[in-house]
């Protein structure tokens, strides 16, 4: 299983056909090769899912910064900017209208 935190159940091997029957975490039971590769456990990792990004400047220690759109800026600062929620269409860098519908 790839997702971390998951574990798939052998059920059965076939050593004329190379084949074997997995049994997946949703109970589904699918055919495998047995020559593919597998791990019968859970993957490491499995404790991604505690950690939570609820503050400001989480990923600035990962090197991630912050990005700002181009809607919310002013029309100075971007070729998207300063719509007030009317219905403009898309410029281009140089002030013409692209995308149009």
């Amino acid at each position: 299983m790839r997702s971390p935190g998951t574990s798939a159940r052998l059920v059965k091997i076939d050593l004329q056909t190379t084949s074997c029957l997995l049994e997946l975490p949703s109970g589904l039971k699918k055919i495998f090769s047995s020559y593919s590769f597998a791990l019968l456990s859970s993957i490491a990792n499995s404790s991604h899912k505690r950690y939570y990004n609820g503050r400001a400047g989480y990923y600035k220690n990962f090197g991630i910064n912050q990005t700002v759109r181009g809607v919310a800026m002013n029309a100075v600062d971007h070729p998207h900017g300063g719509r007030t929620k009317s219905v403009k269409y898309q410029r281009t860098p140089w002030g013409k209208t692209a995308k149009l519908k």
